[in-house]
C-alpha cells in the first residue's frame, strides 16, 4: 500500500508519526469541499529565441540549397547557357555583394578579424583558399551538363571519402579505425547506387571526382592556412567570394567567353 506521512515539527514531542492510506487522503479532501484532487498542471516552456533562429537559419538553408541547385542545372542544361564559371562567378559576385552591403553600408555585424586579414596574409593564405574553392564549385557546376541531378547528388556524398584520404595524404590528421570503416561504407553504397544509374556518363563521373578533389584540397588548405581564424558566415562571404569571383571570372575569359561571342 501506498501512504502518506504526517510528521509535526514544531512544539512538545508528538506521538508516533501516523501511516494515512492515500485513498482515505483523497476521499477526506473531496468529500470537503466536493472537488476533484488537485493534479499538478505541466505548462510547456516556450523555445528560446536562440533555438528558434536556428531552426530559421535551417530551414531556409533546406529550402534554398535544393532551389540553387535546380537553378544552376536549368541555366546550365535546359535553357543551354553551358558556361559553368561564368554561372558560378555571378553567384559568387552577388554573395560579395550582399556581404558587403551587410558589413559595410548596413553594419548588421562588426568584422570580428579584420585586424588578422592584413594585405600579404590575404595574398598568400586566403587566394590559395579561394582558387581551391572555385575549382570546386566550378567542377561541381561542369558536371550538371553530363548528369542528372539525382546523379549529382549521389556522388557528391562520396565527398568525405576524399577529405580522410587527403588529410591523411598531407598528415594533417590520421583518421581512427571508426572513421575508416564509416568511409568504406559511404565507398560501398556510393558503389551500389552509381552502379544503377540508367544516364551514366564516364566524363561527368570524372568532373565530379575533380570537384570532390578540389573539395577535399580547400578543406585541407583551410586546415593549414587559416587554422587561427574562425570567420563568421557573413565575414566568411566578405572575404572569400571576391578571391573565387576572380578566379572564376578570370579563366571564363580565357576559357568561356571566346565560346560564348561564338554562339
Amino acid at each position: 500500500h501506498n501512504y502518506a506521512y504526517v510528521v509535526c515539527h514544531d512544539g512538545p514531542p508528538a506521538p508516533p508519526a501516523m501511516s494515512v492510506p492515500l485513498s482515505a487522503v483523497g476521499e477526506s479532501s473531496s468529500s470537503a469541499g466536493d472537488d476533484k484532487p488537485l493534479i499538478p498542471a505541466t505548462v510547456a516552456s516556450p523555445l528560446p529565441p536562440s533555438r528558434l533562429l536556428t531552426a530559421t537559419y535551417v530551414a531556409v538553408y533546406l529550402m534554398v540549397g535544393p532551389a540553387l541547385i535546380l537553378v544552376n542545372k536549368h541555366l546550365l542544361k535546359d535553357v543551354g547557357f553551358g558556361f559553368p564559371m561564368m554561372v558560378s562567378g555571378i553567384g559568387q559576385a552577388s554573395s560579395a555583394l550582399g556581404s558587403f552591403l551587410a558589413l559595410r553600408v548596413l553594419r548588421l555585424q562588426p568584422l570580428t578579424c579584420a585586424k588578422h586579414v592584413t594585405w600579404p596574409f590575404y595574398l598568400r593564405n586566403m587566394v590559395v583558399v579561394g582558387g581551391a574553392t572555385a575549382a570546386s564549385l566550378c567542377f561541381g557546376n561542369a558536371g550538371y551538363l553530363y548528369l542528372t541531378v539525382s546523379f549529382v547528388q549521389i556522388l557528391k556524398a562520396f565527398t568525405p571519402v576524399f577529405v580522410v584520404v587527403m588529410l591523411y595524404a598531407t598528415r594533417v590528421e590520421t583518421p581512427s579505425p571508426r572513421v575508416a570503416l564509416s568511409v568504406g561504407l559511404i565507398s560501398a553504397a556510393t558503389a551500389i547506387a552509381s552502379a544503377g544509374e540508367a544516364h551514366f556518363n564516364l566524363t561527368g563521373v570524372l568532373i565530379m571526382c575533380a570537384a570532390e578533389t578540389c573539395e577535399a584540397t580547400r578543406l585541407v588548405l583551410t586546415q593549414k592556412l587559416l587554422t587561427n581564424l574562425k570567420f563568421p558566415a557573413m565575414e566568411g562571404l566578405y572575404y572569400m567570394a571576391p578571391i573565387c569571383a576572380g578566379w572564376m571570372f578570370g579563366l571564363a575569359a580565357v576559357l568561356e567567353v571566346p565560346r560564348a561571342l561564338e554562339k
